[in-house]
Order: structure tokens, then sequence, then C-alpha cells
């Protein structure tokens, strides 16, 4: 549809720093380079709210910009009129918080498409709740410094005392821990088996898998994501660099067993291009809350907490 490509051209090709697509559309790629310097990875619908700003732009530019927050306008209405059609969800009125970071989505799923990445301790404001649950907690459509989208409620909390149900906590607060007597070893197990489907599967160790590790694992991360990183060289969650996401979720069986020491060990098997792998996740924390320690697989060398970038 013409709204979608349209937010596709004004949100993410800014974020990917591209102008070209743009151009395709009709605005001028001097246009396009002025609304990416003065608002980085801020939406121009949300950028523009500063009118001070508006004083930078050259005046030739400026039917352009107000075309692109149109859009993304129009976009975001329409995507809250498709989401509230496919699930029913409730508008929600006034209600702010932050998010842990993670991944901005065009529909209430994990295989819907990415339109961006949110940071630890981005603004956000909650638009409606769409009623869709994924692992106990919902999926929320919200506002945020990159443009509006949907952001699961496991990765953000509320500054409001009155947060709505399926949100992780109160900013600053405690998690909801009413959720009756859990499974600890088939929610570990459940836990990961998520990795392994397609989305969160492609973006392997990024920036926005980052929130689900911890130490060992998760110092190998960031230094990898850094801009002088790039040390892993595999999937991890696959220990190879190519796999078949048909055959993994075909052959897929995920264990998990509590170790002496408190922490949970998931083993994952599976076969991709014909080859038997075997994979041990450690995880730390209970139902609910964990984090990723490490990974291993069979190779030898291939603990992620061991790896050291330089």
């Amino acid at each position: 549809m013409m709204i979608w490509r349209a937010l596709t051209v004004v949100s993410v090709v800014l974020l990917a720093g591209s102008v070209s697509p743009a151009s395709a559309q009709g605005f001028q790629p001097e246009c396009m380079a002025k609304v990416k310097q003065l608002c980085g990875r801020v939406s121009p619908g949300r950028c523009f709210q500063d009118e001070t700003l508006w004083d930078s732009v050259p005046a030739r530019c400026s039917g352009d910009i107000q075309t692109m927050i149109e859009m993304e306008r129009e976009a975001g209405e329409e995507q809250a009129q498709s989401a509230r059609r496919k699930t029913g969800g409730a508008d929600i009125t006034d209600m702010r918080g932050q998010s842990y970071g993670g991944v901005l989505r065009s529909g209430p799923s994990m295989s819907s498409r990415k339109l961006g990445s949110l940071y630890e301790g981005d603004n956000i404001n909650i638009l409606e709740d769409t009623g869709v649950w994924f692992n106990d907690y919902k999926w929320f459509r919200i506002d945020t410094p990159i443009g509006v989208g949907f952001h699961w409620g496991g990765i953000f909390c509320t500054e409001s005392a009155q947060r709505p149900e399926g949100v992780f906590s109160t900013c600053g607060g405690q998690p909801d821990n009413e959720q009756g007597s859990v499974d600890e070893t088939a929610d570990a197990a459940d836990y990961v088996r998520v990795f392994y489907t397609e989305p969160s599967l492609s973006e392997g160790v990024s920036r926005e898998n980052e929130m689900f590790f911890t130490n060992p694992a998760i110092d190998a991360i960031r230094s990898n994501n850094a801009a002088s990183g790039g040390c892993i060289d595999t999937n991890p969650f696959v220990d190879a660099q190519d796999y078949d996401i048909d055959e993994i979720t075909r052959t897929l069986t995920v264990t998990a067993n509590r170790a002496a020491n408190g922490q949970m060990l998931v083993e994952v098997n599976f076969d991709s291009f014909g080859e038997t792998k075997y994979i041990v996740w450690t995880l730390v924390g209970s139902s609910g809350y964990w984090q990723v320690s490490d990974i291993e697989g069979s190779d030898p060398g291939s603990r992620l907490g061991a790896i050291r970038c330089n």
C-alpha cells in the first residue's frame, strides 16, 4: 500500500542513512539530507515539534518536510486502524514509560516487519493495548523517538502506578510477579525456543538482542557490536554462519534442567543442512525474568562468553 511505502521512506530509510529511495518518491536529496542532519534517528513528525528547527530549513525544503510529516501521520493512523481491526485493541490515554531497548515493529508479533531499534531509556507514550499476548506479556502500540510502532510489553516499563496488564513493571518498581505457579524448566525451554524463530535467529547477537544477555556473554556481544568490533564470526545460536531455518524449525528440540549451582541449562538440538547441531544455553534468573549468560556449541572454542575482541 502507498501509505506503508511512505512510512518506509520517511522512517526506515532515514535511519539507514539512504536518500535514493526517497528521491524516487520525489523528495529532494538535499532536503532528505537536511532532515537527517537535524533529526538523526528521530522521526520527522516528532523532530519538527520543535518549531525552532524550521529556521534551519531552506525555504525550498519546507514543502517536502511537511509532506513527510503528513505521510508519517497517515501511516500511523492506518497502522492503528489495521491493528485494531485484527486484534480488537483498546486505546490508552496519557500513559508514558521507558523502553529497555529492542525492536519497534510494524505489527504486534515477532514476525512483523522491523521499523527500527529503540535504545534503553528511550521515552515512550503508550497508545494502545493490542490484547495480543506473547511469553506472558502483551504487545502495545507506542509513540517513540523514531515514530509509532509496536513494542513487546516485556521490554518496557510505565511511569504510571496503574500500569496495564501485560507490561513488565512500573519504571523503578518491581516486575509483575502475579503469574501463579510456573514450571521453570518448561518456561526456560520456551524462552530459548523463541530465539529459533526466524526474526530472532536472523538478528543473532545484534544490538536488538543485547537486552536478553548478561555476563559473561554480554561483554563479548557488546565488544562485537562496538564500532571496532566484529570478532564473532558465527551466529552462536546455531554455531555456524549459515543455516536452514526450515530444517531447524522441523527438527528443533529444546529441554531444560536446573543445575546444582542454580543456573538453568537449556539443551537445543536441531539439523541444518543435514548436520546435527547441539547447543547449550546457560540462563540465570527465574520464570519471566530470564537472562542468557552463555551459549556453547559442540565445537571447541565455541563458547560465547570466552570470546575476547581486541
